[in-house]
């Protein structure tokens, strides 16, 4: 019992600490051609990912905080025969490969981001995974792919620190 307080204690915490929105600093990319408000430094990583016979270059922009908690933007450049198929399904595939195969999808709605008068395809998500939950806006500009997302419980990626971070995501140029 006591130990279920102490953890119930620690959550408490760090929901709170994060749903001030404490830190919350604005990084733009110059690469990657966003901005979005994150909640501390930020860790960027590229990596090489597969999509078929493509080699891709992946970009992580990440801040990840105690209780497994993790503010990510990604972004890739689909080839151009992928980037010439509807954006709907390509969005689909996105969220069921985040999703996973023991995941479940508790809301997805489809949204519009515009950068000017340029109106780009994308979508809201929630999912819960068997290790948590992930909060993901998926948005399609042109080649590029971007995801932005919130990892960890459901009361902090459904938190007014999450909604800060998701909805504070710009595409630039």
């Amino acid at each position: 019992m006591r130990a279920r307080t102490f953890a119930l204690i620690a959550i408490l915490a760090t929901t709170s600490l994060v749903a001030r929105g404490q830190d919350f600093k604005q990084h733009a990319s110059a690469d990657g051609k966003y901005k979005v408000l994150f909640p501390g430094p930020v860790n960027t990583e590229t990596t090489d990912i597969q999509a078929g016979k493509d080699t891709l270059k992946l970009t992580l922009d990440s801040v990840e905080l105690k209780g497994d908690i993790t503010f990510l933007v990604s972004y890739v450049d689909a080839s151009d025969e992928v980037a010439k198929k509807p954006a709907g399904p390509r969005l689909e595939k996105v969220r069921d490969g985040n999703k996973g195969e023991n995941g479940k999808v508790l809301n997805d709605k489809e949204i519009t981001v515009a950068l000017g008068d340029e109106k780009f395809p994308g979508r809201d998500v929630l999912i819960e995974t068997p290790t948590g939950f992930i909060r993901n806006r998926i948005v399609i500009a042109g080649r590029r792919l971007y995801q932005v997302m919130v990892q960890g419980s459901k009361e902090i990626v459904t938190s007014a620190s999450a909604d800060k971070f998701i909805s504070s995501f710009e595409i630039t140029k």
